[in-house]
């Protein structure tokens, strides 16, 4: 039997919510699919008042968000999520999917893996027997919500990380963080959003000549991997790499950094693409940004 669905996240697109290339950025597709996950976890007994009484916290190990279709200011859209699988070592895989309400069509999907932890944010924990029940009662296949193909990753080993392109460098603030000081998903890909542009300067794109040519760029496909929680007062930086590039995509890297210890926070495999501002479609990637790209795949091998 097919496992049941739920309207976790409803709202509209605000104007502050989207980027100079005219649709939403990145960064607040996360931060509802966060809501939606939080509407979820409260249906299993998790309601916000518990999770600030009880010992345990619920923290993303890793995120999978497709984005299909533009959504822009205006547009008002809903979400809908289930639960994939529930382990009792502690992780719960949840599926959600935007759709834009007008339109009916799907404007990203997301794969997230949660985990149960101590208030310390790291050591694993059984989940609470209500919770645990309450999920399995849910879980199993979501027949409206297939699970996308994997993104096929190659990844620079750990030892040429001082070699790749450092293409942010800041602090973590309080107010990006909860009650407890940790990082939502959100602040992550704030920060990823930040390096791009960095990449883009050493591929020789300014982004204001991109834009007064016609062209924006836009991601396709995220992988994110939560190695350990980011913490307000962190000093971070961010390492990028150039991993691949073909007609239309490209395929990049970012390593979030502790600065002080040089440990792995977050990292995130990037698709993306360029795209025709006025027809709102993708094109092909110009030949001297393709060099740049294939120069920078070089100087990282």
């Amino acid at each position: 039997m097919s496992a049941p669905t739920f309207v976790t996240g409803r709202g509209a697109i605000n104007p502050w919510e989207c980027d100079q290339w005219g649709h939403l950025n990145v960064q607040f597709y996360l931060a509802k699919a966060s809501d939606a996950q939080a509407h979820l976890a409260a249906r299993l007994g998790l309601m916000p008042s518990r999770l600030r009484s009880v010992a345990g916290s619920l923290m993303p190990a890793t995120d999978r968000a497709l984005f299909k279709r533009e959504l822009r200011a205006g547009d008002i859209y809903f979400i809908r999520s289930g639960i994939r699988a529930v382990s009792a070592d502690g992780t719960l895989e949840i599926a959600s999917r935007m759709v834009n309400q007008e339109t009916g069509i799907e404007s990203a999907a997301f794969e997230t893996r949660l985990r149960w932890v101590a208030r310390d944010r790291t050591t694993p924990l059984p989940w609470p027997d209500d919770v645990a029940a309450a999920a399995a009662a849910l879980a199993g296949e979501l027949v409206e919500l297939q699970p996308p193909p994997p993104m096929a990753q190659v990844l620079p080993v750990r030892q040429q990380m001082d070699r790749l392109l450092l293409t942010y460098r800041g602090s973590v603030e309080a107010w990006e963080c909860d009650a407890d000081g940790v990082a939502p998903p959100r602040a992550h890909i704030a920060r990823f959003n930040d390096a791009i542009t960095h990449l883009f300067r050493a591929m020789k794109i300014d982004r204001a000549e991109l834009f007064a040519s016609g062209l924006g760029s836009a991601a396709l496909d995220y992988d994110i991997s939560y190695h350990r929680p980011l913490r307000a007062g962190t000093a971070v930086e961010i390492r990028s790499a150039m991993l691949a590039v073909s007609d239309k995509v490209y395929h990049l890297v970012h390593y979030v950094l502790d600065s002080a210890s040089g440990e792995l926070i977050t990292t995130i495999v990037v698709a993306a693409l360029f795209f025709d501002l006025a027809a709102r479609k993708s094109v092909a990637i110009p030949p001297a940004v393709r060099a740049e790209a294939h120069r920078l795949i070089a100087e990282n091998s």
